[in-house]
């Protein structure tokens, strides 16, 4: 006999004879519910009959189908004819069970966002969906044979892939395995009905197997019917394991979701105004996209690509692009963020790194990690401390997969790094954060792969200078290759044929011509920006003039130019009134501390919401005006900050923006706060128990309005006093405090009240308004005594709070005479407000040392439960986890002069040092005390220590 060949695919059974006299039924199954069975006829069969293969103890020829329980019995002699009627076998009835329960599976493991196991449940139900076919189309074996084998390949491919081990083990049972062995046990069969039938995987190739030809080989294989029971049964069995294993893992999937909603607290809200950057036009940036992805792929290149550049380049069109390139989310682990300058208040580095640990989280390994530590509150998602928010939910998680092949590492874009900070850039907490976490990522293993797209700014620069990536600069001006000069005439042919559709009588198919387009390119000197702008400069109006104006530019990648040609063009001999709109709309959009809708700008400068319409209209080349109004390029920004700029008459001053942005809350507050603003018709009614609160806040208070409320002071610090401002300032503090607060109690952003006044506190204090400083002063201690009561109900502001306010506080006297028919205080009451200012909590043991930063705005404590603690003294909540190393109580703490590190003296007879940014121990302990240390302390310059000891010495340190 041949040797059968090695085939991996799966292997069909011969039926078991047909039965003319009766049937067994399956328990509980009544006779009547089973088709009745058709007699065998002696006719062979013909050239262009049809068969049914199957699986278990399904015919594979021209025969009445079994749906009896018994062991098959040796094949007949001759063929039988098909049923007059179609029978339900137990085949049949298996594949359905079995796809159904898979398909179920897949919907599970999409739900969890397991993406492998959901592939593989694809896999095997297109499989078998591909026995199904060929049984009910009683199609030709070989369309059977290679779509299994099709099938097969994919399936053995996603059970490797990344995640499903981690998975298993939870479960008591391996996945992989018994379907592995399922696969097997079928194959087997196949590999030995095909084998005797002498059939070869030639025959399969070649296409040679006919129906006529398939039948006769397999109507005299020699199977005995004991191999073929023993074949259903190792099916049976191996069906019962796969089932088994699935309904543990589902168990297993059960116990994930209910992770789902603790690893939910990570995820970043994203504004709705925030999408992903236009991809590169198709066919463009090849080059670049292909050593990305070579990068990407490479374990001996640096774990950061930088790809710089001047604005403008297209940066952030590579970086959407290869988001898809990389199938990053789809078929790689990862994930991407995009900073936008108008979005600073939003798009922070906390919430960068956030975003990154969600979606790292589809990892099982990571998923179970981090919903562990949190699930324990290990982490404080709120911390200032990015070092150990970045430690937490980054580096630690990220440990424990090392060992993952580079084509299914992680790895993470981030797009335009320089607009981390918004105005502020280099001078922000965030970009400095963010710039260090990037510096910590260089230090992970190669594996760990890091996209970053900027301009080259000072601190960029001197961080990558350190830390080496890989990196790609996109060359402009006189610098730039010709592909990108190909790739910029392939843009603008695009949009160009997009014109041309909207122009067909009058301008030609192919206009404005390949000399043109190729002039264009040149202008344009490798920014994509630049050929964008003249696009939309172009769509605003009679392409032909306009592409004259677009083509008058000076130089190669002028965008100055080429915006001074946008401001002309779409503002011709602008009078003063126009030239002053202009100014303030634009003025607004860009010291906005989040975007706003053009009816909210126009609210908020009090001008006629055509007057808005028509200055954004006229912008369009160069402005997004269709929800939320953005400038489509961070260039037009900086041509507008530049005192410079060929368009100096319009150049717009920072200072004076935000002074005439303050002017304007104040102004919009003053109009519009006033009593019961929300129109609560019971003080029973708590704020959440309101119906529609949402909704109804809309109503009562308008975009505008609430934009005031929460930056007035945000803008006002950047402010001089003009009268006009302190008048409205003034009549804040003496009229409107507590209306203010309703707006502030129903949108839950108390805690925020507190420093908002403390920035209105010290603009005060800069400019000596000492009229204002008490009254002010009384503010953030009222709300920080009654803070739980102002966030929970607006009407017990009044009713609750203010009779409770000290008698001799600027409050009580300000406010307590316009409502008398509250609760009075006839004896007793606080004259003053308390000492107390905040009450720390969080130390799990007697506190037995505290300490000062240098500015004021901190304090350190160190406690019996041996930890040192920071906290911040506006909000008076912990900064940064805990500083945890001490074996024994902390006796002593200290700050150094520049509040960069803490000093520690312990009874473990240790002194340790602590950076205070990152909340880890800077350097060994300093040992050589010989009993407890009781006292510890920097030295004026900060460059020495001195501790003193219950073994009675004092010890100096360096």
């Amino acid at each position: 006999m041949e040797p059968k060949p090695n085939w991996k695919f799966w292997k069909k059974k011969k039926s078991p004879k047909p039965t003319t006299s009766s049937l067994s039924t399956p328990a509980g199954t009544s006779a009547a519910s089973v088709p009745a069975p058709v007699a065998a006829s002696a006719t062979p069969v013909e050239t262009n009959s049809t068969i049914s293969p199957i699986v278990n103890n399904q015919t594979v020829q021209n025969s009445v189908v079994a749906t009896d329980d018994s062991p098959p019995s040796n094949l007949p002699e001759q063929h039988a004819c098909l049923p007059s009627r179609p029978c339900v076998s137990k085949t049949e009835a298996w594949l359905s069970r079995a796809t159904l329960f898979l398909t179920f599976t897949k919907s599970v493991a999409e739900g969890v966002g397991l993406t492998p196991l959901k592939a593989a449940c694809e896999g095997v139900v297109s499989l078998l969906e591909a026995v199904q076919a060929v049984q009910n189309n009683r199609s030709a074996w070989n369309e059977l044979v290679l779509a299994i084998k099709t099938h097969l390949d994919t399936f053995e491919q996603q059970l490797g892939q990344v995640g499903i081990s981690d998975i298993l083990e939870e479960v008591e049972s391996s996945l992989k395995g018994p379907i592995e062995d399922y696969l097997n046990d079928v194959t087997d069969l196949l590999a030995n009905i095909l084998a005797e039938s002498g059939i070869t995987e030639a025959d399969i190739k070649d296409n040679k197997l006919t129906i006529s030809v398939l039948v006769q080989r397999i109507g005299t294989t020699k199977l005995e019917a004991g191999v073929i029971n023993d074949y259903r049964l190792r099916l049976q069995t191996a069906q019962s394991k796969i089932m088994q294993s699935l309904i543990l893992y589902i168990a297993s999937s059960v116990g994930n979701s209910k992770d789902d909603a603790v690893l939910a607290r990570l995820q970043f809200t994203k504004p709705s105004n925030i999408s992903r950057p236009r991809e590169c036009v198709k066919g463009t940036r090849t080059d670049i996209l292909a050593k990305c992805k070579e990068w990407s792929l490479n374990e001996d290149t640096p774990n950061i690509l930088w790809i710089k550049g001047h604005p403008g380049g297209g940066k952030s069109a590579i970086a959407s692009s290869l988001v898809n390139e990389l199938e990053i989310k789809k078929k790689r682990l990862g994930s991407s963020f995009f900073f936008q300058r108008q979005n600073a208040i939003a798009m922070t580095t906390p919430a960068l790194w956030r975003t990154v640990a969600y979606d790292l989280a589809r990892h099982p390994t990571i998923r179970k990690s981090l919903a562990a530590e949190m699930k324990k509150e290990e982490i404080d998602l709120e911390t200032p401390n990015i070092d150990v928010l970045f430690q937490q939910l980054i580096q630690g998680p990220l440990t424990k997969i090392e060992d993952i092949p580079i084509e299914q590492s992680p790895i993470v874009v981030i797009d335009a790094l320089d607009e981390c900070g918004g105005l502020d850039s280099q001078r922000s907490k965030d970009r400095k954060d963010l710039i260090r976490t990037l510096d910590s990522w260089s230090k992970l293993p190669r594996n760990f792969k890091l996209i970053v797209t900027s301009r080259e700014e000072s601190d960029i620069a001197r961080l990558f200078s350190r830390t080496q990536p890989h990196t790609i600069e996109l060359s402009t001006g006189e610098k730039t290759d010709m592909q990108s000069k190909e790739d910029i005439q392939s843009f603008l042919r695009i949009e160009f044929q997009t014109i041309t559709e909207r122009y067909p009588e009058s301008l030609s198919a192919d206009w404005p011509g390949s000399k043109i387009i190729e002039d264009l390119a040149v202008k344009a000197g490798g920014l994509f920006i630049w050929a964008s702008t003249a696009i939309k400069l172009i769509e605003a109006g009679e392409p032909e003039e306009q592409l004259k104006q677009a083509l008058s530019g000076k130089g190669t990648g002028d965008m100055n130019s080429l915006y001074v040609q946008v401001i002309k063009m779409s503002f011709p001999s602008p009078s003063i009134q126009v030239v002053q709109n202009l100014l303030s709309v634009v003025g607004t959009i860009i010291v906005a501390k989040e975007p706003m809708r053009l009816s909210a700008v126009a609210q908020l400068l009090s001008i006629a919401k055509p007057v808005a319409e028509h200055i954004c209209t006229g912008l369009q080349s160069v402005m997004e005006s269709k929800e939320e109004l953005r400038f489509r390029h961070q260039s037009f920004v900086d041509f507008l900050l530049d005192p410079g700029s060929d368009a100096s008459n319009l150049s717009i001053s920072l200072g004076k923006a935000h002074e005439a942005l303050a002017s304007r809350c104040l102004k919009i507050m003053r109009n519009e706060l006033r009593f019961n603003i929300g129109t609560i018709e019971s003080s029973y009614t708590l704020n959440d128990e309101i119906p529609g609160l949402e909704s109804w806040l809309e109503k009562c208070i308008s975009p505008h309005l609430l934009y005031a409320s929460r930056f007035w002071t945000t803008h006002l610090e950047e402010a001089s006093p003009s009268p006009e401002i302190l008048d409205d300032v003034r009549y804040f503090l003496r009229n409107q405090f507590l209306f203010w607060l309703e707006v502030i109690s129903l949108h839950q952003l108390v805690n925020g009240g507190v420093v908002i006044l403390l920035v209105l506190l010290r603009w005060l204090k800069r400019h000596c308004l000492e009229d204002l400083i008490a009254l002010a002063s009384d503010m953030p201690r009222f709300i920080t005594h009654f803070n739980t009561l102002i966030l929970q109900s607006v009407p017990h502001i009044y009713l609750s709070a203010l009779p409770f306010v000290p008698k001799q506080s600027w409050i009580a006297k300000e406010y307590g005479p316009r409502y008398p028919n509250t609760l009075k205080i006839e004896e007793g009451g606080d004259q003053k407000w308390l000492a107390t200012l905040n009450i720390l909590s969080g130390h799990n043991g007697d506190v037995l040392s505290v300490g000062w930063s240098a500015d004021g705005q901190r304090i350190v404590s160190g406690s019996y439960d041996k930890t040192v603690r920071i906290w911040d003294v506006t909000t008076g909540q912990q900064q940064g986890s805990l500083l945890d190393g001490h074996n024994d109580w902390v006796e002593s703490v200290a700050f150094s002069p520049d509040g960069r590190r803490i000093v520690s003296g312990s009874i473990d007879q240790t002194v340790r040092i602590w950076d205070v940014e990152t909340g880890k121990q800077h350097g060994p302990s300093l040992e050589g005390h010989n009993g407890w240390v009781q006292s510890v302390a920097f030295s004026p310059d900060g460059r020495r220590i001195v501790s003193g000891s219950y073994d009675k010495t004092v010890r100096i340190w360096d």
